[in-house]
């Protein structure tokens, strides 16, 4: 079996490879979502595993951001399990950059404390819905709602590149993506919290939610303006299709030790995939 990186040009394999382990209607189901995220070696690549009829049979992805390579998309078929492939693909992006992940999943988690990888503080995501709504309930807050964003659109920065989103650049320099479909937007970055969430009520949305590291200070700041921890508000994590009472519970994991003040920001690795996320 044969590893090596991929490019444009084993796109065909790929979509077969890509329909067979994912489900209907999945990103990577598409050659656009494919290019932007490995496309550019400036912010990810991705590595594959051959067998003897040069079909493909593995696959490990990486998210460049943050100074690491960001492990996602990891799937090998049976047959070449247990044979050390892994370790070659890894091998292949850590040339790139040290290796971390986000897991949600037990078999992830079980993968990476196999691998004796450092597992961190799960991720946290804060939750703040329009004061101004009387009506607080899932069907009421997380409907469909109308807005004007037109003179806010921003697509400069790679992730807003993301095929299929809807990237905002706020007038306090703030960016955020709408999901005004199902009522609201998620902040990417904010930096001024106030002038952030009166412009985002001003304009029509029903919620706003942020996902980071535990420990970035700026949560106090979130507490104090009344944002509340994902669980504890009607706002589910996975919104496409919006599932109830599905709440982010995501791990954050590296191969080596990093420093402490290290923050998890919603573009690395997929759990910030707007959309399917």
């Amino acid at each position: 079996m044969i590893t090596r990186e991929a490019t444009i040009n084993d796109w065909d394999e790929l979509f077969v490879f890509f329909t067979k382990i994912y489900r209907k209607n999945h990103p990577l189901h598409k050659l656009e979502f494919w290019k932007w995220q490995f496309g550019d070696p400036k912010f990810g690549r991705s590595f594959i595993c051959l067998n003897e009829n040069k079909e493909i049979v593995g696959h490990v992805g990486a998210n460049f951001q943050g100074g690491l390579a960001w492990i996602i998309n990891v799937y090998l078929d049976k047959e070449c399990r247990g044979k050390g492939v892994l370790t070659k693909l890894y091998a292949l992006a850590r040339n790139y950059y040290p290796l971390a992940a986000t897991a949600a999943n037990e078999a992830g988690l079980g993968l990476y404390r196999n691998m004796r990888w450092i597992r961190y503080h799960d991720l946290v995501r804060y939750v703040k819905i329009n004061p101004q709504l009387e009506d607080k309930s899932f069907h009421s807050v997380c409907k469909s709602t109308p807005v004007n964003v037109k003179h806010l659109l921003n697509a400069k920065s790679h992730y807003f590149q993301q095929p299929g989103i809807k990237g905002l650049l706020f007038n306090d320099g703030s960016k955020a993506v709408s999901q005004e479909h199902v009522g609201g937007l998620r902040a990417v970055n904010i930096v001024d919290l106030n002038a952030f969430e009166e412009q985002v009520w001003m304009l029509g949305y029903s919620w706003i939610d942020y996902i980071t590291s535990w420990n970035d200070l700026e949560i106090k700041k979130l507490e104090k303006n009344e944002w509340t921890i994902d669980y504890k508000n009607v706002v589910p994590w996975r919104l496409n299709p919006v599932e109830e009472n599905y709440f982010c519970d995501i791990t954050f994991l590296s191969e080596k030790p990093l420093d402490n003040e290290f923050i998890v920001h919603r573009n690395f690795s997929d759990h910030g995939r707007i959309g399917s996320l």
